[in-house]
């Protein structure tokens, strides 16, 4: 917990807190307890430039970035660029290998991984052409306080977390050469010439404007619709309609008792009618 919310908290709950303490009913959230937020969440900020001046945030899509953009629903997707960020965000950059490559991919104007970070092309702000330099910088992101009307965050710099480096950079080839990421020669292109290859690119150019989260409810609302329609529509179970009742034939000696006594009710009855004669 924050001690600034601890602190807050009603004394009671101290006290109660205190006298239940030795029971041990109730255990600390979370695995690490430097990665539950404590002091704030750490959040890694990438930058663009053309000139090495004026710089540009990078916003993805699901992290912490812009301190006016509400949190996302991303249930049940799990967006992994996003997540790794937030861990490569828990200590220096050379203990991400993988962030020195994803800055050189973004410096080359790679689509497929400016698609991991903004799934439509045209929200990232360098679309048009690669940015020329990129850095990051880490920030300890906050939840705001009600009374700050526009914004969901506040946040504070910490420090650079990953120098100004461009293609070329010394810097960069060093990062590239000690962690083994030097680019190698291209892979040969898979033909796509068969219909299965086809059918999937063109089903990848449909869906890629979809956000994930919203992609996959729709998939799920539409099977459980169908499922729906199903159950409706479709023939009943054995188990759905209840039993037929079964017709039991009556018993034989009771029968035989009806017939037998028929003619002695007839007997009695015409014998009534003499008397009263």
């Amino acid at each position: 917990m924050e001690p600034s919310t601890h602190g807050r908290l009603w004394t009671g709950a101290h006290r109660l807190f205190g006298a239940v303490e030795h029971l041990q009913l109730a255990s600390s959230y979370g695995l690490f307890r430097r990665m539950s937020g404590l002091g704030g969440r750490p959040e890694v900020v990438l930058e663009g430039s053309y000139d090495g001046h004026h710089w540009t945030e990078i916003e993805f899509m699901y992290k912490p970035g812009n301190v006016s953009r509400p949190p996302p629903v991303v249930v049940p997707h799990q967006p992994r660029l996003d997540w790794q960020m937030w861990f490569a965000a828990l200590g220096p950059h050379t203990h991400s290998p993988w962030f020195t490559s994803l800055v050189l991919c973004l410096l080359q104007g790679k689509e497929p991984v400016i698609r991991l970070i903004q799934n439509d092309v045209a929200r990232y702000p360098f679309h048009k052409q690669p940015p020329t330099y990129v850095r990051a910088q880490l920030y300890k992101y906050w939840f705001s306080q009600p009374g700050e009307q526009g914004r969901w965050w506040r946040r504070q710099w910490v420090e650079e977390f990953f120098p100004s480096v461009s293609l070329g950079d010394p810097v960069l080839d060093t990062l590239l050469r000690q962690f083994g990421l030097q680019d190698k020669s291209p892979p040969r292109a898979r033909s796509a010439s068969s219909a299965l290859a086809q059918a999937l690119h063109w089903l990848r150019s449909q869906l890629s404007p979809l956000e994930a989260p919203t992609l996959l409810w729709g998939l799920i609302l539409t099977v459980g619709a169908i499922r729906v329609m199903q159950a409706l529509l479709g023939p009943r179970p054995s188990w759905w309609s209840p039993p037929a009742r079964e017709e039991r034939p009556a018993p034989k000696d009771s029968a035989r008792g009806q017939a037998a006594s028929a003619p002695n009710s007839r007997s009695s009855s015409s014998q009534t009618s003499r008397r009263r004669k």
